[in-house]
């Protein structure tokens, strides 16, 4: 077991990593400092010293995980298309909502972890401020992809995202009835963009 002293950043990675993977095995009870401890081979008083609380180090690998997808986003914002670029209007949208729900394998305990943040709050009051701030931004980052993508009716039509994202991101984490003839998620999402966006 490392003692943290050295590499900030490695060791951060190394702590948040191993959150990560505790919280896709057995749910945020799973992550304890000591488990995490454990499982990142950091000593238990390197991982309290960075990060305090269970609760904060929680936060802060839920904060990670929006940091890729806002990563993964960045390209597909910088560069809106023009109004008579169906093609490229449905391929924003489209690049969005994939960087929201991930479906490699190596980015499928990013998903879990959010949800299970998200399923946390609602027994514990620690967690509540962290769900709610993370609604915000999905809600606020699909309705300016929305908006740059020319759809009209941004209210609604956010909402609509919002919730179509959030089924499908359930039937990910918690598959329950899907078989094989079920269309895939990213399937699903392009027939919504296809209709939103007509052509």
């Amino acid at each position: 077991m490392i003692d943290g002293g050295g590499g900030g950043d490695a060791v951060r990675h190394r702590v948040l990593e191993a959150v990560l993977r505790l919280v896709e095995r057995g749910g945020v009870a799973e992550a304890s400092l000591r488990r995490v401890a454990e499982e990142s081979g950091v000593n238990i008083g390197s991982v309290r010293h960075r990060f305090g609380s269970h609760e904060a180090l929680l936060t802060a690998a839920a904060e990670e995980v929006g940091a890729r997808m806002e990563r993964r986003l960045d390209a597909a914002l910088l560069d809106p298309p023009g109004p008579s670029d169906v093609a490229g209007r449905r391929a924003l949208l489209e690049h969005v909502v994939a960087a929201l729900l991930p479906e490699a394998p190596e980015e499928r305990a990013e998903l879990v972890a959010l949800h299970e943040f998200v399923a946390a709050a609602r027994i514990h009051p620690a967690f509540r401020p962290l769900a709610a701030r993370m609604g915000r931004d999905m809600r606020a980052l699909l309705r300016r992809a929305l908006d740059l993508a020319g759809v009209a009716d941004l209210d609604v039509e956010t909402e609509r995202l919002v919730a179509l994202v959030s089924g499908l991101t359930f039937d990910l984490v918690h598959p329950h009835g899907a078989g094989a003839d079920t269309p895939a998620p990213h399937e699903v999402l392009r027939h919504h963009v296809a209709a939103l966006i007509p052509g």
